[in-house]
């Protein structure tokens, strides 16, 4: 998955997929760190943001119309997170200074000549005009080149150039050297991955089973979801917590449902579902070639169905108790 494309990791991500999503924490979070520091100045703070960035992102996903510009969307978020605290606190956000602002040269020269502490030595950033500021934090903090950040701020090349090269000047190379110096001390790691990770789970549905022992081995070694010693097993965001049954009439898999269930006159497939995980038109064949080598019990194979524009693939496996898991996806 490290190699998929981010528009891949977007679609995983609307579909569930945890694993897919911390790819995008990985690879967004000082940028959104870096973002939220430029507006509230204050490490704590930004890195508080950041994480109800990414976990709002996560909930919000499917939202998103672009794949490509997941960047561009949560810089948008974070920004709004940043003007709601602001908002919430009854604080007027810092005012922007003008371009030809003269920074605070004894600031900046205390600064140099005592090395204050971090905090202080990033406070600096203060002294810019917003529209030189975030940029030149996405380049030290979020560790991104001038053309990347052009992308993610929509704004032209040498613009962003220019910003961060007069960023610099303004900062004195002094100041930049200390900055470059204290820059991998302050950036999130995969301890701040974690703390998203954990606030994005998923809701797992419940399923009595005969025996626990050898459902978690089914779900293991066939269909290869992750199993823990609770009964959670989980695989491409499809979970579910599996549970010993009191009396084997306790396990009920879904029936049929009535045939005017489904719109435009559908009849429906041919076996009863209890889950329909959604993927894509290729992955739902990929999916189905594994399980077949693994040995699973397969409820249905691959239909196609003709939608116009875009077909519709999808495939049926059930587990040791009956349960059916529906894959299916569109090209």
């Amino acid at each position: 998955m490290t190699d998929l494309p981010e528009v891949d990791l977007v679609r995983k991500s609307s579909y569930g997929d945890k694993e897919a999503f911390t790819k995008l924490v990985q690879k967004y979070s000082n940028l959104i760190y870096g973002v939220a520091y430029s507006e509230v100045n204050d490490f704590h703070l930004a890195q508080d943001i950041a994480q109800e960035s990414f976990v709002k992102a996560w909930f919000k996903i499917e939202q998103l119309e672009d794949g490509n510009r997941f960047g561009a969307w949560i810089i948008h978020i974070a920004k709004n997170l940043c003007k709601d605290y602001f908002r919430k606190q009854k604080i007027v956000e810092r005012p922007l200074k003008e371009a030809e602002d003269i920074p605070n040269e004894i600031m900046l020269d205390d600064i140099i000549r005592h090395r204050m502490d971090t905090q202080e030595v990033w406070k600096a950033f203060d002294v810019l005009d917003e529209k030189y500021r975030t940029p030149t934090l996405m380049y030290f903090i979020g560790g991104y080149k001038a053309l990347e950040i052009s992308r993610l701020l929509d704004a032209p090349l040498r613009t962003i150039e220019t910003r961060i090269r007069r960023a610099k000047a303004i900062l004195k190379q002094e100041l930049i050297d200390l900055i470059e110096q204290t820059a991998q001390d302050i950036k999130l790691g995969e301890e701040f991955v974690g703390k998203v990770r954990a606030r994005i789970k998923n809701a797992l549905q419940v399923r009595l089973v005969l025996n626990l022992d050898e459902a978690k081995t089914y779900y293991h070694q066939i269909l290869g979801f992750t199993v823990d010693d609770w009964g959670h097993v989980e695989r491409d965001g499809v979970g579910f917590l599996l549970q010993q049954a009191k009396e084997p009439s306790d396990v009920r898999p879904n029936n049929q449902p009535a045939k005017n269930s489904y719109p435009h006159d559908w009849p429906g497939p041919t076996s009863s579902w209890d889950t329909y995980a959604y993927s894509d038109y290729d992955g739902v064949q990929v999916l189905f070639e594994e399980f077949v080598s693994r040995g699973a019990v397969i409820a249905y194979p691959p239909q196609i169905e003709d939608m116009g524009d875009k077909k519709w693939k999808e495939f049926a496996v059930k587990d040791l108790d009956g349960y059916v898991i529906v894959f299916g996806g569109g090209n």
